[in-house]
């Protein structure tokens, strides 16, 4: 008679355990479809770069080229077109280098790349351009040494190079 007893009592609890396992398993799944709601959510407040965007980084990098705060310029950029404050900065930084013919070790779209070349051409003329192929060969062979690919640079640099 007392095994009956105990049986029903193991039975019991086994019952109750599978009843805690599948409430684990609830619980779990409803966190993974949080987690999944909130990584979408902050991927929508990504920005993607517009070509405005580049115009007023190119417009502000001349600026910062000729003495103006970069830092400054790229919050006025992020206030003004909602860009990535940081990203606004590098790409400002960017214009610069290439003006002053300097290396930068930011890597920016083949995209920006080529409209900063086509209007460093157009500002400056084929001296500007010589130093903005400069500064990205240098930023090809920076980007080389450390291990990252750089065909569509080279490719940009190489198309804007024809021009001269």
């Amino acid at each position: 008679m007392q095994y009956e007893t105990i049986i029903l009592e193991l039975l019991s609890r086994i019952k109750k355990l599978e009843e805690d396992v599948e409430e684990l398993k609830q619980s779990r799944q409803n966190n993974v479809v949080e987690q999944e709601n909130a990584t979408s959510a902050s991927s929508v407040s990504y920005t993607k770069m517009t070509d405005e965007m580049i115009e007023i980084c190119y417009k502000c990098g001349k600026m910062v080229f000729q003495g103006e705060n970069a830092q400054e310029l790229a919050d006025d950029v992020a206030e003004e077109t909602g860009m990535n404050r940081n990203s606004a900065f590098m790409y400002i930084y960017v214009v610069s280098s290439l003006l002053s013919g300097e290396v930068f070790k930011r890597a920016i779209s083949k995209k920006a790349l080529e409209i900063y070349f086509k209007k460093i051409f157009q500002d400056y003329g084929s001296d500007g351009l010589k130093k903005a192929i400069k500064a990205t060969r240098l930023h090809i062979d920076y980007r080389k040494s450390c291990g990252h690919t750089v065909d569509s640079i080279e490719e940009a640099c190489d198309k804007a190079e024809a021009r001269l």
